[in-house]
């Protein structure tokens, strides 16, 4: 019970912040109009990512998902910025 409590709180901070910067990088104007509501929905984005590990059969797979979810979360934002856009 405790490892999903904690790969819920230390990988669904990251993975919030990165779904929500791809969200703003792929917005025309990368998303300057809706910063703030994006600000606002981070925190429940992170709820819900922590909620959402106990949703797995054991702490070792929330762990292994959330970190697979953070690894594409991050690869994208990189390619984003290799290619330019």
């Amino acid at each position: 019970m405790m490892a999903r409590c904690l790969a819920g709180t230390l990988l669904g901070f990251p993975l919030a912040a990165a779904l929500l910067a791809l969200l703003l990088h792929w917005l025309p104007d990368h998303g300057r109009a809706v910063l703030i509501p994006a600000l606002i929905l981070f925190f429940p984005l992170w709820i819900a990512f922590m909620a959402g590990a106990y949703m797995f059969r054991s702490g070792s797979r929330a762990w292994l998902v959330l970190g697979l979810a953070n690894a594409a979360a991050f690869l994208a934002l990189w390619a984003g910025r290799l290619m330019g856009h």
